[in-house]
């Protein structure tokens, strides 16, 4: 139960810090710890894959290339400038106070009423069963969302070189 608390409240630090920093390097290095950290979590749930597709998926593609234009971009060492208006941040505040509560519910409710799932939640066969019955529309219809983005981009990849041609 500790190691709980402990990675929430790093995972609630690391997501400040991403909000907070003023360099982009350290805003993409705290969101990398705020991933790991939530994998950290899915152990606890006893969600294995779930946790290993956060750490290669996430924490390892995802931030690797959002810190690959940071840098390529030449904003790694810039003071993004970033002032923080009292209202904006009083509205930051109530929100995080909102979601504390709300997290806190939700946990005093499951250790009255038990965890859902059986402990199966996060497996493999879990994960396939609720893709392939329940979210089969849903997963089919993000597939082809996809498919249409990447078509959307190669088609303006090539009227960009015909253009420089």
């Amino acid at each position: 139960m500790l190691l709980f608390y402990l990675l929430s409240a790093l995972t609630i630090a690391s997501a400040a810090l991403v909000v907070l920093s003023r360099k982009a390097t350290y805003g993409v290095l705290a969101l990398a710890a705020g991933m790991l950290c939530l994998a950290g979590l899915y152990i606890l749930l006893e969600a294995y894959f779930v946790a290993v597709i956060q750490v290669l998926i996430y924490a390892g593609a995802i931030l690797v290339l959002f810190l690959f234009v940071v840098m390529l971009m030449g904003i790694a060492g810039v003071d993004l400038g970033l002032r923080q208006s009292p209202v904006r941040l009083g509205l930051c505040v109530a929100l995080g106070i909102v979601f504390v509560v709300e997290l806190w519910i939700a946990i005093s409710a499951a250790h009255r009423e038990g965890w859902p799932g059986g402990g199966m939640a996060g497996t493999v066969e879990t994960i396939g069963r609720a893709l392939f019955s329940e979210y089969l529309l849903p997963f089919e219809l993000v597939s082809g969302v996809l498919l249409i983005g990447i078509l959307g981009v190669v088609g303006l990849a090539q009227k960009e070189l015909k253009r420089h041609s």
